[in-house]
């Protein structure tokens, strides 16, 4: 194998695929990528066997072939050398040269005999999303999606047809949570099959939205959508030229709409910045392990108080719009925040509440296609 290829091209690749090399496996050739080179393309791969992920960067191949490297010691080779052109040969022995301007390096390479096929790669998407909407759904629900591995149906975001059989207003709804809060945001679809409910795994899904925010310009001038398909257990998606494979959690998710509270009986209205502000600061001096506040409603403001033995007290006032009677509820205040966080561009958000004993259902003003729920607290 011969090629020679644009370092800054090569880099790009490399960022999309670096983040899947497994940090611990069994399988110590996972810690490399798989390069090849054929047809006038570099193609580069890593997996940890559940997440997988193909990048490809036209190059001048002289000679094709393949190999496997490893990948920290190529990244970080790569990434000192200068700017310009970057000859790679493979020598007999599995002896890969690296050649840039001044520079001639030599690092011990791996036969790609050993190397897994790689997860899902056989399958070819058919269907297509808006990108930068599937990014934005994502970061919308994210948040809520549960850390606790041993409830392994809530580390990851549902995925479902809304709709399913209607031309006109079939949807994909994404939905997340980890039996504390919930995220759930509804976007119209393009051109997607998906035949039940599926849950893809919260790290496949933070490297895909970080992929898709990285080539928000390249996709403007592309049409802005990617290729998607589900099948044999993988989410498979396909984006300018990279290809990514997330293998499914295979559970049933739970049935999130009973914790969606269906008859309200008051609603706040609020600047998101006034609020955001306020609960930065008092959050300052709640309880490290419950993260409780007192949220107090009246006709024009909202009262948020919160006491620590170990760190002090703190009161803040919010101005609102308010409908419905005097209401005091505990909310913890980092599961407000993550909700507010993860909102863009919007100047208000509703509240609605059913009692100081019922949940809170948070929606940006006027738009109820992403919702946050939050449970109370008892302080």
């Amino acid at each position: 194998m011969e090629i020679v290829i644009d370092k800054t091209r090569l880099a790009e690749a490399l960022a999309s695929v670096a983040p899947f090399i497994p940090r611990k496996t069994t399988m110590p050739i996972l810690v490399n990528f798989l390069i090849s080179a054929a047809d006038g393309k570099f193609v580069i791969s890593a997996t940890d066997l559940e997440i997988t992920a193909i990048a490809s960067a036209p190059s001048e191949v002289k000679t094709p072939g393949r190999t496997t490297v490893n990948a920290r010691v190529f990244g970080d080779i790569v990434r000192e050398l200068p700017d310009g052109d970057i000859r790679f040969k493979l020598k007999d022995g599995e002896r890969f040269e690296i050649f840039s301007k001044n520079s001639k390096l030599k690092i011990n390479a791996q036969s790609p005999e050993e190397y897994p096929v790689l997860p899902g790669m056989n399958v070819e998407p058919s269907g297509r999303v808006p990108a930068l909407q599937l990014s934005e759904a994502i970061g919308k629900t994210l948040y809520a999606a549960s850390q606790d591995e041993t409830r392994f149906n809530l580390t990851g975001i549902c995925f479902e047809l809304v709709n399913p059989k209607s031309k006109t207003e079939r949807a994909l709804r994404l939905v997340a949570t980890d039996g504390h809060r919930l995220g759930m945001v509804t976007r119209p679809l393009a051109t997607f099959e998906l035949e039940d409910r599926m849950i893809v795994p919260r790290k496949g899904l933070t490297e895909l939205k970080r992929i898709i925010d990285s080539s928000a310009a390249s996709l403007a001038s592309t049409g802005g959508e990617l290729g998607i398909e589900v099948k044999d257990g993988f989410l498979v998606v396909e984006l300018l030229s990279t290809k990514i494979s997330i293998q499914l959690i295979d559970a049933q998710y739970p049935d999130y709409n009973q914790v969606i509270p269906k008859n309200t009986t008051s609603t706040a209205v609020m600047a998101v910045e006034d609020i955001t502000q306020a609960l930065r600061r008092i959050v300052l001096v709640v309880s490290e392990k419950t993260k409780g506040v007192k949220f107090e409603f009246s006709p024009t403001s909202l009262r948020l108080s919160s006491s620590s033995p170990e760190l002090g007290e703190g009161v803040e006032e919010v101005p609102v719009k308010y409908e419905g009677e005097a209401l005091a509820v505990g909310f913890n205040a980092v599961y407000f925040l993550d909700f507010l966080n993860s909102l863009s561009d919007t100047k208000e958000v509703r509240i609605e509440l059913s009692g100081p004993l019922g949940p809170g259902k948070l929606s940006p003003e006027g738009d109820d296609s992403c919702i946050g729920i939050v449970m109370p607290m008892r302080l």
